[in-house]
């Protein structure tokens, strides 16, 4: 049986315990979630499982045969090659099995009925066989156009170069490619950020029929309750396994946390006890044994911590500005990448006040729409018309889009923030759990939830009356 099994894995970011000798095995059967606070360690560990990156300490074993597959969160990019190329690399392993066919092939041609090895050989020309059936090599061109059509592709874009697709259609060719492998262990870091409803669905589908085992990370509720049967949740560093759906997990540890957060409380309330007590009578001699008695107290305690994920984000939008009534007129609006035209005759208003969703499924360019709108994309023709005293926020699906890597998180903020608001830079890190010592970290190793907290919170450095959001929730 194929498996992969992490043992005592421990990983440290400077003085900070990532993963505290953790224990996680994943088989052909696995059904699992992996849970936590954005900056937890969950993609972290992911690829730690998947090879690409190692861990202080501890060891990862994999069945010899085992075959693991791994889709990161983001940064994915293919060009060179078109679609229906690209994803038929997902096959490679089977020219592998091929070459040994032949090579066995040309050995039995060539051998006795009664030669002793024969038994053998044909054994493994059968094993080989079936291995390269149930790979689906000789169906691939039908199981590409499946898999590519039921995350959102036409087939239009089978014979498209892959550099023509924006980053999101990128990793969705990632993810193509990923279940085209058919792994014994599945890696996937936020599938469903790409997707919309439609592929939401096909996906879910496609992986409650799955034949390997499979370890997720989403926040998308839906997709967990119907995809999982276990939970693993970082917590402090600390790895543990929940039983049941991703709902069953919830309301156990919504019970956990609430007696964990009495149980912090009231050790507060000891230590502050105490420690009022030796700054009340450090100074007095008659007092010294208990001070002391008081001082080895604290020192016996087994502090209870809790992580800054358990911390509720402060999202407190500035007084903005009164707009006019009239905020957007759009009329005639058209869009075209060459000979393309992506979409044309986009008339809509928006008037003061009014909450607005752009909605329709993959390739219906609601990102391309919502750039031209905020500004960020200047090639589009017709009209669009800002309406008195406008201020334009924007909110880009790909971070990378307005955060640049290279800088730490404070000169990110300062980039962008008003001279009037430098010193109060820290505590508007603080009210989007970035610590101080947060702060100095670069914007290139923030997680994919970290990331969109900071780009939520430079919109909180100006007064906008008109905010675009493309995927804030992601």
């Amino acid at each position: 049986m194929s498996f992969v099994q992490a043992t005592a894995l421990s990983l440290a970011f400077g003085d900070r315990d990532i993963l505290k000798s953790i224990h996680i095995n994943l088989g052909p059967s696995t059904r699992a979630a992996l849970s936590g606070g954005n900056g937890s360690g969950k993609s972290t560990l992911m690829k730690i499982l998947a090879g690409q990156n190692r861990a202080d300490s501890g060891t990862i074993t994999a069945s010899s045969k085992a075959r693991i597959a791994y889709l990161p969160q983001t940064g994915i990019t293919h060009a060179g090659c078109t679609l229906m190329e690209e994803t038929e690399k997902a096959f490679s392993f089977v020219h592998e099995l091929l070459d040994e066919k032949s090579e066995l092939e040309h050995r039995l041609s060539g051998i006795s009925e009664d030669a002793p090895e024969l038994a053998q050989l044909l054994e493994r020309q059968y094993e080989l066989d079936q291995r390269i059936e149930k790979s689906g090599y000789y169906r691939r061109d039908k199981e590409i156009e499946r898999i590519l059509r039921g995350l959102g592709f036409s087939p239009a874009d089978f014979q498209k170069d892959c550099g023509a697709f924006s980053g999101g259609w990128q990793m969705r060719i990632a993810l193509s490619v990923c279940l085209l492998q058919q792994p014994d262990i599945l890696l996937l870091d936020e599938p469903t950020n790409y997707l919309d409803i439609e592929a939401r669905e096909w996906l879910t589908h496609f992986l409650s029929n799955s034949a390997g085992g499979y370890l997720l990370v989403s926040h998308d509720r839906y997709f967990l309750d119907a995809t999982v049967n276990e939970i693993y949740e970082i917590f402090n560093g600390d790895l543990k396994r929940y039983k049941g759906s991703y709902s069953d997990y919830e309301v156990r540890r919504a019970e956990e946390l609430e007696t964990l957060i009495r149980l912090y409380k009231k050790q507060q309330d000891e230590i502050e006890k105490n420690e009022q007590f030796i700054r009340r009578f450090r100074a007095k001699a008659t007092k010294a044994s208990a001070v002391q008695s008081r001082v080895k107290q604290l020192e016996k305690i087994d502090r209870i911590e809790l992580p800054d994920n358990m911390k509720k984000v402060s999202i407190r939008f500035p007084d903005p500005p009164r707009s006019g009534d009239s905020v957007l007129d759009i009329s005639d609006l058209s869009r075209s990448y060459g000979p393309k035209e992506v979409f044309s005759g986009v008339t809509f208003h928006v008037s003061r006040g009014e909450k607005t969703a752009i909605c329709g499924v993959n390739g219906a360019v609601k990102t391309t729409l919502l750039k031209a709108v905020a500004g960020i994309d200047t090639g589009w023709e017709g009209n669009i018309r800002s309406g008195t005293g406008v201020r334009i926020g924007y909110f880009a699906q790909e971070s990378s889009e307005i955060l640049d890597d290279s800088l730490t998180i404070e000169e990110e903020i300062e980039k962008d923030c008003p001279t009037d608001m430098i010193p109060r830079i820290r505590t508007l890190a603080g009210a989007f759990l970035f610590s101080d010592e947060d702060i100095y970290k670069k914007v290139g190793v923030l997680s994919g939830g970290e990331r969109n907290r900071l780009s939520l919170l430079k919109l909180m450095l100006q007064p906008y009356n008109l905010l675009i959001l493309d995927e804030p929730t992601n």
